[in-house]
């Protein structure tokens, strides 16, 4: 019996063919490969098995799941050690996909969980993140963001002792449906509800040329010419909403323009914060989550985008001393390559191109990855790949991804695999991530390259809200 378990077993799923298994840990002493320490320090993910030559190069990571299986050339298919880790103490981009149901939410609230939350029962993380969530989906009006969930403890009768952990979350949402959303997460009394607003110390030329409806490549109106006219002549001062406000309503503009200028203040107003409230990078804290939920039948996708986009600025720019995470949860209901979004789109482009040198770790979660823009698919760090069986999305993924193909071995026919995947199991793509390969008879450290996973992500430690409703309950 032994008397001190690995805590890190706790939550992952065991795999049958260990029970069999005639593989022997205590003779696996693989040998050490040429990778560098820059290297090692920003790999993405690590398998279990190349994690024992270098846990003093990772002091942050979390487990995201079982390796059920390798499928990459010189990798042997089974782990001794079948733990994946995810390095929490670099900055990466994940994008999360599959139907509804396949268990993509609870990848995204599992990764999540690795950021916030440091319990030896899902790795070490010594210095949490700040975590943002920014979530639109007018189709579901009366669910709340799964990822408030993180603020409940799990039910889970095998995870008592310690206590499970939960995170501090709080959701802004729009001032004008408030009364709507505290009921929507009424069932989730952990969590604080408050008005959405943006401080006028927060707004630059460039947040209000997107407020006033600016397009990089479409006609101006005329508001918004003399707009842009004014903003440049109040040059590299620091931005007064106010003045700017003064200097076109003395513009001689017609009625048409004037309204259309009107409509647009008035809109930026009914968001901007008043003494009453906190600004809200106040709310950008180690540990914690906040969710900007902008359901709202008054406010459509284009303009969820611009008040998206000024968060993220705001949260880039903040300054806090440790890193952070960002989750785009339904993400192809705003972004998109639709003019209305171009801004966002291209924020968030940048920021995964820039992602070390912000710091923020990017996970971007959806139920349509065609809808995805392709650039974002071409640069991840990672793509976690839920059960689908659309022959469409199959192609769509397969001109991004680096899978290697053989049509004449089943193992290596990705989306073989990923249409019959079970629910929490995925498809893992990570050209960086670090796995133990076998050549020449010695164990080295190597990169998955045009390689994959098949994982089983891991239980929550926080409770899961993503079940399905049936009709009756077995």
């Amino acid at each position: 019996m032994n008397l001190n378990p690995d805590p890190e077993m706790i939550l992952l799923h065991p795999l049958n063919y260990h029970k069999n298994s005639n593989l022997d840990s205590e003779k696996f002493l693989p040998s050490f490969s040429d990778f560098n320490e820059d290297e090692f320090k920003n790999v993405p993910i690590i398998t279990g098995d190349a994690a024992t030559l270098s846990n003093h190069q990772f002091p942050q990571r979390t487990i995201l799941g079982t390796v059920i299986s390798q499928h990459a050339r010189d990798f042997p298919k089974n782990l001794q050690i079948p733990k994946l880790y995810i390095n929490t103490n670099t900055p990466f981009s994940a994008i999360i996909c599959g139907v509804q149901g396949s268990g993509k939410s609870h990848s995204a609230s599992v990764l999540l969980e690795g950021c916030l939350i440091n319990d030896k029962r899902i790795g070490n993380l010594p210095k949490p993140l700040i975590g943002l969530c920014l979530h639109y989906d007018p189709g579901q009006a009366n669910l709340p963001c799964e990822a408030a969930y993180l603020a409940i403890k799990t039910n889970n009768p095998q995870i008592t002792n310690p206590s499970p952990p939960k995170v501090p979350v709080t959701v802004l949402v729009s001032p004008h449906y408030i009364g709507k959303m505290k009921s929507v997460y009424s069932k989730i009394n952990q969590v604080k509800i408050l008005p959405f607003y943006i401080s006028q110390s927060s707004l630059n030329a460039s947040r209000i040329l997107s407020l006033m409806g600016f397009t990089e490549g479409l006609v101006m109106p005329l508001y918004l010419q003399r707009a842009m006219t004014i903003l440049r002549q109040m040059g590299g001062d620091k931005f007064n909403y106010q003045a700017f406000k003064t200097k076109m309503n003395e513009e001689d503009l017609n009625p048409a323009q004037r309204s259309g200028f009107l409509m647009r203040t008035e809109m930026l107003e009914s968001y901007l914060t008043n003494k009453d409230h906190p600004d809200m990078t106040s709310y950008f804290q180690p540990g914690r989550l906040l969710i900007i939920d902008l359901r709202d039948p008054f406010i459509n996708s284009s303009l969820v985008s611009v008040l998206f986009d000024i968060v993220l600025g705001l949260f880039i720019e903040s300054k806090m001393g440790t890193g952070k995470v960002l989750l785009l949860d339904e993400a192809h209901k705003y972004l998109n390559t639709s003019t209305g979004s171009a801004q966002l789109t291209h924020s968030i482009t940048s920021l995964i191109r820039q992602q070390r040198h912000f710091g923020i770790r990017t996970l971007i979660s959806t139920q349509e990855p065609t809808i995805i823009p392709s650039t974002m698919l071409d640069i991840a760090s990672f793509i976690l790949i839920h059960r689908f069986s659309s022959p469409s999305w199959a192609k769509h993924l397969n001109n991004h991804i680096c899978c290697e193909y053989d049509d004449t071995k089943n193992d290596f026919d990705w989306f073989n695999i990923a249409s019959r995947a079970r629910l929490g199991e995925a498809i893992l793509v990570a050209p960086t991530g670090l796995g133990l390969a076998k050549k020449n008879n010695q164990s080295t450290l190597m990169p998955l390259s045009t390689g994959f996973l098949l994982i089983q992500t891991r239980k929550r430690l926080t409770f899961d809200g993503g079940a399905s409703i049936l009709a009756h309950k077995v």
